[in-house]
């Protein structure tokens, strides 16, 4: 088994070109779905759960501005995620693009690299366009729903998170034969989640070990981070990005290894 070779960086930028210049030909129909998919959850417990949450809302915000922040956060793990689930695996085992693909001058690392920063550059305009969305509401409901201007750093902090979620999608695309265990992924991983990361209600007040649970969780950090930035960060909020940040360089070449096991094996 040979050493990994090191991504180089205009290996990794071509085959996030190539996804780029397909994205731009289909872009209002891919985006759509993700784009509606939070207004939706927005509106349904934003919205309609939120007229029932006693004065005064969770943490000194109305309902609606607490879930805010954590749907962009959500809003990067799916398009992450279905990226670098269904889609790599189209083109992994299916059309077999990758194996077109190395037979350039871009190797098997340059691929997975390439792909997780394209899932980590779909995820951030996916969510840079939800909290456009979520400004304009916000003067519309005459509440703020994004507070702080320390806002503006949530795009790029979504691009991060998106390529988390892509570290994860592509190492459980690694390990499968066929496209329908994807059914076990969004069902035992990324649905749970959706649910237990701080979205909806904070996780602290479940009795214990949950809130520990969730600590060791993805989502948990990501929802985190995105919600102090819509509001102000505090110290807390660096122990948050240093956490996705280790996870991700941690996990990030396991699935290159693996990948490039089964492309050049």
């Amino acid at each position: 088994m040979g050493a990994i070779r090191v991504p180089s960086p205009r290996g990794a930028f071509r085959v996030w070109q190539r996804n780029v210049t397909i994205f731009r030909k289909y872009w209002k129909s891919i985006m759509f779905p993700n784009f509606i998919e939070p207004l939706l959850y927005l509106a349904a417990l934003g919205l309609g759960l939120g007229a029932f949450i006693q004065q005064g809302g969770i943490n000194g915000q109305s309902y609606i501005q607490y879930i805010a922040p954590g749907l962009l956060a959500s809003n990067a793990m799916f398009a992450a995620s279905f990226e670098s689930t269904f889609n790599t695996f189209v083109k992994f085992e299916i059309n077999k693009i990758y194996d077109a693909i190395i037979t350039t001058p871009v190797n098997a690392e340059d691929v997975v690299a390439g792909e997780y920063l394209w899932a980590g550059t779909r995820a951030a305009l996916y969510g840079t366009a939800f909290l456009a969305v979520l400004t304009v509401l916000g003067f519309a409901f005459g509440e703020p729903l994004i507070s702080s201007w320390w806002a503006l750093f949530i795009p790029p902090a979504l691009l991060v998170i998106g390529v988390m979620f892509s570290v994860m999608g592509t190492l459980f695309t690694s390990l499968i034969q066929r496209i329908d265990f994807y059914a076990y992924y969004f069902t035992l991983v990324v649905t749970p989640l959706f649910l237990f990361s701080g979205i909806f209600f904070p996780v602290e007040n479940f009795p214990a070990p949950v809130p520990q649970i969730a600590w060791f969780t993805p989502l948990y950090h990501a929802v985190n981070l995105c919600r102090a930035l819509a509001t102000g960060p505090s110290l807390a909020t660096l122990v948050d990005a240093a956490w996705i940040l280790v996870f991700t360089a941690g996990l990030a070449l396991v699935p290159v290894q693996i990948m490039r096991r089964r492309l050049i094996g």
